[in-house]
């Protein structure tokens, strides 16, 4: 993992509840068990918009700077 980056938020009483059931039960802490919860949601979003069309124009045009579609930062 690169640099770490934290973060905070408020859950309700059951989800809390469910999370930590979840915890004791994978015998992981509960921070473990919400980073992976997160990690997942990623992916599977990820996945999601990997599918939309609008990525299948990249790569399909130049420019005079470089090439984009190589270009990992397009993000930000």
């Amino acid at each position: 993992m690169s640099e770490v980056k934290h973060i905070q938020t408020e859950i309700d009483r059951t989800t809390h509840a469910l999370l930590k059931n979840i915890s004791r039960h994978s015998s992981k802490s509960l921070k473990e068990v919400v980073r992976e919860a997160v990690a997942d949601y990623v992916e599977k979003y990820e996945s999601e918009i990997e599918k939309d069309t609008i990525f299948k124009i990249i790569g399909s045009f130049e420019t005079k700077e470089e090439n984009w579609s190589e270009r990992d930062d397009w993000r930000g």
